[in-house]
């Protein structure tokens, strides 16, 4: 198994993209819950840090649904980079970056 090169918070702002990007791709917005699961992401680092650096990056937009539930968007900005990712994912699952 390679040894994992960069930062924790780097690898979760990966799979938080490409997570967002593959529900987007099949017509779909991941709920919170649903984003912190299938991207497997820490929990309390994505309440505590991740969520709000994903939008002041301008990537990912978090919005309030009727029913109360949250759903993730990615922006212009946030798709273009969240597309750039995936082009290297594997490179990325090789190296133990995500």
């Amino acid at each position: 198994m390679p040894s994992a090169i960069g930062d924790e918070k780097f690898k979760y702002v990966v799979r938080a993209l490409l997570t967002v990007l593959e529900y987007e791709n099949q017509g779909k917005a991941p709920t919170i819950s649903e984003l912190i699961e299938t991207a497997n992401l820490n929990k309390p680092l994505f309440h505590s840090h991740l969520k709000r650096n994903l939008e002041s990056a301008g990537w990912v937009e978090f919005r309030v649904n009727p029913d109360r539930t949250v759903t993730a968007h990615l922006t212009e900005k946030g798709r273009k980079i969240a597309e750039a990712l995936k082009t290297v994912e594997k490179e990325l699952k090789e190296a133990g970056v995500i």
